[in-house]
């Protein structure tokens, strides 16, 4: 039998068996939250056809991803007063809940609200199986085994647009969304099962009436409401309203006070308890750079995951099914790299290589995909797209394992949940930007080639059947302006692999595999009263135990 691991307040005993059992439960229970987010890159035009909502493609992802971001600060908090395991399994069928509603939206409307309950389980599934990792796994050892769970997330990623093509192609694309309701009912029974943390008693100490004043519910309406603003205002400008419209304009007003207020809140808590964002978070550089890399990292790829399958499809006539095959370099790459960097950073114990590998490969790789063309051959679409998802599998990553190794154990909850909130939050935003890009690049462009045609009648007929009802000397034009459009928004992930330079190169080295002097030094940078001692394990790693758990710390000394 292992040695029980000492992690953030809790011991758990398990052998190499029950490891590989509670990881295939997290795994499949990823790899459902991340099907469903690249399963509608292929389904997407056929359903702007159905509903014909052609302006709607965007928030059909962004939807989902605005409930994933606004509520992953609120689960850090839920994870950090509640039972994980508790909290995990109601995540997972909030996902299922919303899955059964875009089965059967008879409607874009629908489909968007299902979308968003989606969204909001989905919130809590990944950040919440990383927490169940940091629980049983030491930290030396961490990084391979998430490096296997973001394999898992990116492994979907993969199957997503396969299955979407398919499933559209062949059935309806309904299915996409279906076929969650069965595999979710089996993760939940497994990870019931399978998934057990050990009793927390720092949480069982706290009366339910405490817990709930420290859930920081204003803290919270402030900060969904500052960023449904914010989405809405940027899917809205330059596409559906000017930006110098007054909706526009009054939307970034609105977002520009919940924001203040939220941070206000922040600012004058009269405990750090009650805080949505706690200190060691807001004052460690280290960890500001972590999120601004995920930011970057994550934007980007979500761009290009959602846009390419268009160009598949408008501009250079594909299927739904074909254009997932042409989708699997990116995301292949990813995969492989994942699991590479995971080992590699679990070998070396350091964060930092990955993170300067996953910005140079990127890089090159999004400046590479924004010179393809409707001649480019498919050799280098896919090699462009190859090399640009081994950018983002070696980066993906690390900014977790900075956050796990930087912050006191009971504050990686809410660190894990920031820079979860960071890498959706930057997909909602940018996703929507290059919406706004490419509907306003569109009319502008559209309109000296085809000055005799309804412009806004040309958007609605959906990506699959663009400038389908036109001559074909003007349909030809069409789908050039088209094409010339739908790369300028992967310029979005060339500048934002550019900027994730600065944390790359910024986030300081501090090894993954403690020694006393090392743990030691980062202790002096917790507040006060946290430092607690340094306790090693069997297998040489330390931890730090903070004072507040008198149980584990009476049973360490």
């Amino acid at each position: 039998m292992a040695q029980p691991w000492v992690n953030g307040g809790a011991t758990g005993q398990l052998n190499s068996i029950e490891l590989s059992l509670v990881m295939l439960g997290l795994c499949l229970a990823v790899f459902l939250t991340g099907m469903d987010q690249t399963i509608l890159a292929t389904a997407t035009p056929i359903i702007s056809n159905e509903f014909n909502a052609l302006d709607d493609i965007a928030w059909w992802s962004n939807a989902y991803l605005l409930t994933l971001s606004s509520f992953q600060l609120f689960y850090g908090k839920l994870y950090s007063l509640f039972s994980i395991k508790l909290v995990y399994l109601t995540a997972i069928a909030l996902f299922e809940v919303g899955s059964l509603i875009c089965t059967t939206a008879p409607n874009s409307v629908a489909l968007i609200i299902g979308r968003a309950i989606a969204g909001l389980g989905a919130a809590g599934v990944f950040s919440g199986g990383i927490l169940i990792t940091t629980m049983l796994i030491p930290l030396s050892r961490r990084a391979a085994y998430l490096g296997v769970m973001s394999g898992a997330f990116g492994l979907a990623a993969i199957i997503g647009p396969f299955l979407g093509g398919a499933l559209t192609d062949r059935t309806t694309w309904r299915w996409c969304f279906g076929i969650n309701l069965p595999l979710g009912a089996v993760t939940i029974i497994l990870c019931a099962v399978l998934v057990h943390t050990p009793k927390q008693s720092d949480i069982q100490a706290i009366g339910l009436v405490d817990k709930f004043k420290q859930l920081d519910i204003p803290g919270t309406v402030c900060m969904v409401g500052s960023l449904i603003c914010l989405l809405m205002a940027l899917q809205w400008g330059g596409s559906t309203y000017p930006w110098n419209s007054s909706r526009v304009i009054v939307l970034f007003v609105v977002f520009g006070v919940l924001l203040i207020l939220f941070l206000v809140s922040q600012a004058t808590s009269i405990t750090g308890k009650s805080r949505t964002i706690p200190v060691s978070v807001l004052r460690n550089r280290d960890i500001w750079l972590a999120a601004s890399y995920a930011m970057c990292i994550t934007g980007g790829v979500y761009v290009a995951i959602l846009y390419l399958p268009v160009w598949f499809q408008a501009v250079r006539g594909s299927s739904a099914f074909s254009s997932g095959t042409l989708l699997t370099p990116l995301i292949g790459g990813y995969v492989v790299a994942s699991i590479i960097a995971g080992g590699v950073t679990s070998a070396i114990g350091y964060y930092n290589p990955g993170l300067i590998i996953g910005t140079i490969l990127s890089i090159a790789g999004a400046a590479l995909i924004t010179t393809i063309n409707m001649d480019s051959s498919i050799s280098k679409i896919i090699g462009y797209q190859l090399l640009y998802g081994f950018g983002v599998g070696f980066g993906f990553g690390q900014p977790s394992y900075v956050v796990q190794t930087l912050l006191p154990p009971s504050d990686v909850p809410v660190g894990v949940t920031f820079i979860t909130l960071m890498q959706n939050l930057s997909a909602s935003i940018f996703v929507a930007v290059g919406q706004s890009i490419l509907q306003g690049e569109l009319r502008s462009r559209l309109k000296p080639v085809l000055p005799d045609v309804d412009i806004q009648s040309l958007l609605d007929s959906g990506a699959e059947n663009f400038g389908s009802t036109l001559a074909p000397e003007d349909r030809q034009k069409a789908i050039a302006v088209y094409s010339k459009c739908l790369i300028l928004t992967l310029y979005i992930s060339l500048a934002l692999s550019c900027v994730s330079v600065f944390g790359a190169m910024g986030i300081r080295w501090h090894s993954m595999k403690k020694t006393n002097d090392q743990t030691t030094d980062d202790s002096a940078n917790r507040p006060s009263g946290e430092q607690g001692i340094s306790v090693a394990r069997d297998d040489g790693d330390h931890v730090q135990i903070p004072p507040s758990d008198k149980e584990t710390l009476e049973g360490a000394k």
